[in-house]
């Protein structure tokens, strides 16, 4: 089975020994752990590895998890303790606002996965970057001409575009499940879902020029 649908499987705490649904504040005695700082940013939440999160999911894991790791909680503890709140903190809004991003969690769950980075493989879907060339020129032409209508007009044609990328991304990730045990499948699927992330990120600078 994928590391990417197995549970994340509960730890216990060094403090009163109870299961814990995060590795890093118990969810009894509130003590923080040490050991679990490691842990990926899905495993950090308590969410299982994978792309189609909802986003009040991870914002529910996200609120429990910070009230605790906070250093406001700890602020009467002893400075190790402090210290230790401090780093575990940061983590977790780290960890937040990168799953919370549908593109940045995508991208995040690629690298777990042992796919390229965008530095490493800049390569986007046939016939990508043709559209886009188009479309900046319209953007440019609507700009220029100060014609708000035509921008909110391209702006909701890309933020269809960039939806359409995220289905396909959750579809990729779907098919990496079922094809794990092909090492070429998978390989395959990796390389489509970088070309996936790249296409999302150019969409999105687009995007912004049309605000």
């Amino acid at each position: 089975m994928s590391r990417r649908t197995d549970n994340v499987l509960p730890a216990k705490c060094a403090k009163c020994a109870k299961p814990m649904s995060t590795p890093v504040v118990c969810d009894y005695c509130h003590a923080l752990n040490p050991s679990g700082e490691g842990e990926d940013y899905f495993a950090l939440l308590g969410l299982r590895q994978q792309f189609d999160l909802s986003g009040e999911e991870i914002h529910q894991k996200f609120l429990a998890l910070s009230r605790h790791a906070h250093p406001d909680f700890h602020a009467d503890q002893p400075p190790e303790v402090q210290a230790l709140s401090l780093r575990i903190s940061a983590k977790v809004n780290d960890a937040y606002r990168v799953l919370s991003d549908p593109s940045r969690r995508g991208d995040y769950l690629l690298g777990l996965l042992g796919g390229a980075s965008s530095a490493e493989d800049k390569s986007v879907p046939d016939g990508f970057l043709e559209t886009m060339m188009m479309m900046q020129e319209e953007i440019a032409d609507a700009a220029a001409s100060e014609e708000a209508g035509e921008l909110k007009r391209i702006g909701q044609v890309l933020q269809t575009q960039h939806d359409g990328l995220l289905r396909r991304l959750g579809e990729l990730f779907g098919q990496y499940d079922e094809a794990v045990v092909c090492e070429a499948t998978r390989t395959d699927l990796l390389r489509e879902m970088r070309r996936q992330l790249n296409a999302v990120s150019y969409v999105k600078k687009l995007l912004s020029q049309t605000k």
